[in-house]
């Protein structure tokens, strides 16, 4: 019962009361909870032939609870809702069956540096908060060396198409696959060429059913998706011409 009251939620006083004792402990922290944890979802994982480790950011809304202290902006407002962000990445098996987390970020904005969002050009990654996509692969790279006879696969939504992170996952010794959804139409090395161009000159390899289910008054149904991927070699954006160009398997799915 997650959204239950404690009381609620443990069911007896005797319960409840060790609840409240434990979440006041000084020693309940998120990152001393969360390393067996990891432990265990990476046991989990060396059992399975392929593993998809997807990452994405949430946000706890805590506007209503001024108690709780160090919290930050969420919204887009530096006067609107505050809380906390979590980045978190949690293994899937390729069915969708959960085997646990293997990396949790958790920050709260400065709300003094609300809106610098305009220099994030002039700052390196380190400085921005991009580098949550990182620190989500070298985590999953952590468990990839320790899972050899398992394909770990970071997963990432349009967010993560982030030239450093393709240029940081070739230095991992033990790198996860990347599987990220592509937002920018990115520059080919080869003749100049535009990436959705490139991509809808190629041939039909195949094609698959995607069941797409209900969704307000649209029914569900199975939409038919043509997929054509070539070899790809991206270059660098002009603000990043230091970093080398970058070598990938660009996949085109498209309904028919």
């Amino acid at each position: 019962k997650p959204r239950a009251q404690i009381p609620q939620a443990c069911g007896t006083r005797a319960k409840a009361k060790a609840a409240y004792r434990f979440f006041a402990h000084p020693r309940t922290t998120m990152d001393s909870l969360l390393p067996s944890h990891y432990e265990a979802t990476t046991a989990r994982v060396g059992r399975h032939a392929v593993v998809l480790a997807a990452q994405d950011t949430t946000s706890l809304h805590y506007t209503t609870q001024p108690a709780i202290k160090n919290l930050g902006p969420i919204g887009s407002q530096a006067d609107g809702a505050v809380g906390l962000l979590v980045h978190d990445t949690m293994a899937f098996t390729p069915q969708g069956v959960a085997l646990g987390l293997i990396d949790v970020q958790c920050w709260a904005r400065d709300e003094n540096a609300f809106g610098k969002r305009v220099t994030r050009h002039a700052r390196p990654i380190e400085q921005k908060e991009s580098d949550k996509w990182l620190t989500s692969v070298a985590a999953a790279a952590q468990v990839q060396r320790r899972c050899p006879h398992t394909t770990l696969v970071s997963v990432g939504d349009r967010e993560a198409d982030v030239f450093e992170l393709f240029d940081f996952t070739r230095t991992l010794p033990a790198a996860p696959k990347l599987l990220i959804r592509a937002e920018r139409n990115r520059t080919l090395i080869e003749e100049q060429d535009k990436l959705w161009e490139h991509l809808d000159g190629q041939p039909i390899a195949g094609y698959q059913d995607l069941p797409v289910p209900r969704r307000g008054h649209r029914q569900a149904r199975v939409a038919r998706m043509a997929i054509s991927y070539a070899r790809v070699e991206l270059k660098a954006p002009p603000r990043k011409a230091t970093l080398k160009p970058v070598t990938v398997w660009a996949v085109w799915a498209r309904e028919i």
